[in-house]
This record gives C-alpha cells, structure tokens and sequence, in this order.
C-alpha cells in the first residue's frame, strides 16, 4: 500500500513539474530565434554602411607622403608655426628650403613666387629650373609637359596670380608637387582642401590625377610653374646672370606678409 502511495506521490510531482519545465525549455528555445533577428539585422545594418557612399583619399606613393608629412612639420618648426593658416608664400618657401632646393629662405607672396624664380636658371641649392609660363602653358599642358619629360617627375611649384578667396585675389597662391607617381600628383597646400570628395587638412598629403588637380585651381588665374631639377654630381651647369638674382631685384619681390 505504502509503495502504491509512493508512486501516486511521484506521478503528483512529476505532473506539477513537468509544466514548469516544458516552459522554461520553450523559453530557452524562443530565445534563439531573437540572437538570430540580432545578428541578423547586424549583418544588415553592417551591409548598409558597407553600401553606403564613403569617400576615401586614394592611395599614393608611401615615400612621396611620407616627405609630404615630413616636410610639412619640419617646415613648421622652421617657422616657429603651429599652423601656417593660408599662408602660402611662407609654407613653400620653407619647404623648399626644408627640402634643400634653397639653402636659404627667399620670402615672396603666392602671386611674387613665380616671378623669382623665372628670373633664375639654378637655384642655392643646387636645383636646375625650368619654368612654364601661363603665356604659353595652360596649368594641364605645363604639368603634361614636365610629365612627359619625366612621368616620375619631383619638386613642381605652382605660382598663381590670383585664387579665389578674398586674401588670394590680393595676394595669388603658391603650392608645392612633391612628386608625381602612377599618374598621381602628390601634394599639400596651406589650407583645407576638399578633391574628388576627399577632404584634406593643411600639410596632409593630397593625391589626385591630373585632372582632379586640375579642377580643383581651375578658377585660380596662373603666373605659371616651375621644375626644380637637381644637378647631379658630373653634370655641367651653365652659368648665367640669370643664376642668381641681385639683391635690388630680389628685394623688389620679397615681402615678408606671404599670404595665399
């Protein structure tokens, strides 16, 4: 009797337990499907942002924006600058000095900056010039023409009489090429610049074609460009009254307020 009273007591149990454990095994169950919808809509949401329209600066030549970054905080320093600040004429003439195309500082604003230098064959430094005057050269033709000379061509300024902001229709723009590599210009300017989409800080390494570049100053007017093209060791350097300025013509062009 006492064994058939046991087992009425174990079936009791079990039928008051099995409820609860029918419905925590559903519960664990239900759970899954929600992780999934999680992860599901994760992924979604993960393909939206792949999707969606990112602009990245395109990838340039790792030594030429190496010595853009380089130049650009030895130039600072240079200058006892924290930030140049549209300051084109300073920013260039201490590149270019960083960089030892001049072994000293020529001062000049944007619009000045292509005027010194046509008036040179060679600089302090050592640097061959070659000019491209907009009288002859749209700023397409003169960069085409150095890069079919030489499509790995280094050391390009670009001198423009005016650019399009109020401090720049007085006092033009100057900027500086590192280098061209691939097709790509390689290039920073004094101030915040927006190409292809793709923004960039003062100093940072730009990298665009030729045509983007191109685009980008399109409404500036050019005075024209200049290739510094280093002497090497052996080569014979004609010399000239154009070699170096006098110190009344260059003084004519120097002005210490180097805007761009």
């Amino acid at each position: 009797m006492k064994r058939i009273q046991r087992a009425i007591a174990t079936l009791i149990l079990l039928s008051l337990l099995l409820p609860s454990y029918a419905a925590w095994a559903d519960e664990e169950q239900a759970e899954v499907p929600a992780v999934n919808k999680v992860a599901e809509g994760s992924v979604v949401l993960g393909q939206e942002t792949d999707n969606a329209p990112v602009h990245t600066a395109p990838v340039g030549d790792d030594a030429l924006c190496r010595q853009i970054k380089d130049t650009y905080k030895a130039a600072k320093r240079r200058a006892h600058r924290h930030s140049f600040k549209g300051y084109c004429g300073a920013y260039v003439a201490n590149q270019l000095v960083v960089l030892g195309i001049n072994k000293s500082y020529l001062s000049a604003n944007g619009k000045n900056t292509y005027d010194i230098y046509r008036r040179m064959s060679v600089t302090s430094g050592g640097y061959r010039i070659k000019t491209y005057s907009a009288k002859i050269y749209t700023l397409f033709e003169a960069i085409r023409a150095i890069m079919d000379e030489d499509p790995s061509a280094r050391n390009i300024l670009v001198g423009f009489q005016r650019s399009t902001s109020k401090s720049g229709r007085k006092y033009g723009h100057v900027l500086f090429i590192h280098g061209i590599k691939n097709g790509k210009i390689h290039f920073s300017d004094s101030c915040a610049r927006t190409i292809d989409d793709v923004k960039y800080r003062e100093g940072e390494p730009i990298v665009c074609s030729l045509s983007s570049f191109v685009q980008q100053y399109a409404k500036c007017k050019l005075d024209g460009v200049v290739h510094f093209e280093k002497i090497e060791n052996g080569q014979k350097t004609k010399t000239s009254q154009r070699s170096v300025m006098s110190d009344t013509a260059l003084a004519s062009f120097q002005n210490e307020v180097a805007f761009g």
